[in-house]
């Protein structure tokens, strides 16, 4: 690396970079989490054996 200064260590990135992509990353895990969240509780209400 160059040592320049806006560059996040080792990733290449600036800090305004490294922000958004983190904004996505996190978006990204509660889309997830709120989909298995809501597949869990169909699978919960329509699975047949445990009623």
């Amino acid at each position: 690396m160059s040592g320049d200064a806006d560059k996040v260590y080792s990733t290449g990135l600036t800090f305004a970079e490294a922000e958004e992509l983190h904004k996505h990353l996190i978006e990204g895990t509660r889309s997830f989490g709120a989909i298995a969240l809501l597949a869990h509780v169909l699978a919960f209400a329509f699975s047949p054996w445990l009623h």
